[in-house]
């Protein structure tokens, strides 16, 4: 994709040699081949069970197994019906996966009257978990909540929470416990400890917790959530570099230690134009560091969630458009050729949606009107034409059709009009039979 050649935001000879090398885009072609698709056989017989060669078959894609998703803290957040229309429409247009806000300071305000019901008084970003999770079934979003417990004084701790470790712990517990009975049924993905490795560098604006507190939060998730509950930990974007090592130490002390971790999340926050700039310029970011430190993760045979992705426009000119939408699909595209990444996961969709002091900058994939940007429209290409497939053929002698399709949930349908369901998986092939 071109870039219109501005000031400090034109893309780079070293980025276009850093992301055109001959091995990176074989590495990442093979991935995306190799890890997220798999084989299919759709076997046509008669009602006496011989095969039925020559049948015309047809199987679309209909659902990616993969979990594409954002922030879905906007919801019901316009003042006007017709811009909350524009961003569900927009947001199911393009994801199949949703991150529900449990922001302890939003979910809590007030001691003992939590914010669940759909009715609950308005709080900003911070849409009530059961408005949310009713549109996100309707409308067959898959969930991960957001999150268990997290230091956090801005944007965690409510400010009636005691700063005596001993006296809140107990109050901890009692919000894991009353989050798990209410929507562990409903939600199968929880972040239970968010920014651990970050918060202990945070002196000034981390809460004093509990002694061991990711353990603890751990036990407390595994006693109240049901066992079929993937409970993941989370960390910012410094875990891809300068807190790879501690970050992958604490997994694996948690593990280690019986904790039941289910995956891990690495966010990718760059909240400045700066950030895009030495992007651009190849300095930040390159392709083969981001494969170093995912090898480096896989070794903790734990499924990575690319968690919180904030990427700008700069300005919202013509190449700050073109330039997210370039960086973004590379970035795509490399996070999804990796066997160890199973979701991807940008932050705020919108202009104007994200948290004040993050909002400076333009890094929502849509306009405050809710128009798609550029960069909007690269992912849709990748996430509903690139990498879905449809496939269709005539069985062979033996009555069967075969095709290599990526993962997920397929109609299948003959000629005739006999219909089945396949679901492709990783690391295992898709069989139907159809009679006709």
């Amino acid at each position: 994709m071109e870039l219109m050649k501005s000031p400090g935001f034109a893309m780079t000879e070293n980025y276009k040699r850093l992301w055109d090398d001959p091995g990176i885009l074989r590495r990442i072609e093979d991935g995306i081949s190799r890890h997220r698709k798999s084989d299919a056989v759709i076997r046509v017989a008669d009602a006496a069970g011989r095969p039925l060669p020559g049948v015309r078959v047809r199987a679309k894609q209909e659902a990616s197994s993969f979990h594409f998703g954002a922030n879905i803290f906007m919801l019901g957040g316009y003042p006007t019906d017709a811009l909350n229309e524009k961003y569900e429409e927009a947001y199911c247009g393009l994801f199949n996966a949703a991150t529900v806000p449990f922001y302890w300071r939003g979910l809590e305000p007030e001691k003992g009257s939590p914010r669940f019901s759909a009715d609950s008084a308005p709080f900003a970003r911070r849409p009530p978990p059961d408005a949310v999770i009713a549109f996100c079934e309707k409308r067959g979003l898959k969930m991960h909540g957001h999150y268990l417990v997290w230091d956090f004084i801005k944007w965690s701790i409510p400010e009636w929470l005691p700063a005596d470790p001993a006296a809140s712990e107990p109050l901890w517990e009692k919000r894991v416990r009353e989050i798990g009975m209410r929507y562990g049924h409903r939600i199968k993905r929880w972040d239970v400890v968010n920014e651990a490795v970050a918060g202990s560098r945070r002196p000034s604006g981390g809460f004093p917790m509990p002694g061991d507190y990711e353990r603890k939060a751990f036990a407390w998730a595994e006693k109240y959530f049901p066992s079929d509950v993937r409970l993941d930990i989370n960390e910012t974007a410094d875990a891809w570099e300068k807190d790879l090592e501690a970050y992958c130490a604490l997994v694996r002390r948690l593990l280690d230690g019986g904790a039941r971790i289910g995956g891990a999340g690495l966010q990718f926050h760059l909240f400045q134009d700066e950030d895009m700039r030495r992007v651009l310029a190849g300095k930040l970011y390159p392709p083969e560091m981001l494969f170093g430190a995912l090898d480096r993760f896989e070794a903790l045979e734990r499924p990575l969630h690319i968690s919180e992705i904030t990427l700008t426009s700069p300005g919202n000119t013509e190449a700050g458009l073109a330039a997210q939408a370039a960086v973004a699909r590379n970035y795509y595209r490399l996070w999804f050729s990796h066997p160890a990444v199973d979701g991807i996961t940008w932050w705020n969709v919108p202009d104007g949606g994200a948290a004040p002091g993050e909002d400076a900058v333009f890094s929502g994939l849509l306009h405050e009107d809710m128009s798609p940007k550029p960069a909007y429209l690269a992912l849709k290409d990748l996430l509903h034409r690139e990498w879905r497939t449809e496939a269709s053929g005539t069985t062979g002698d033996d009555g069967c059709f075969r095709f290599r399709g990526f993962h997920g949930k397929y109609l299948v349908q003959t000629e005739t009009g006999q219909e089945s369901a396949v679901i492709l998986s990783p690391g295992k092939s898709g069989a139907a039979l159809l009679e006709i």
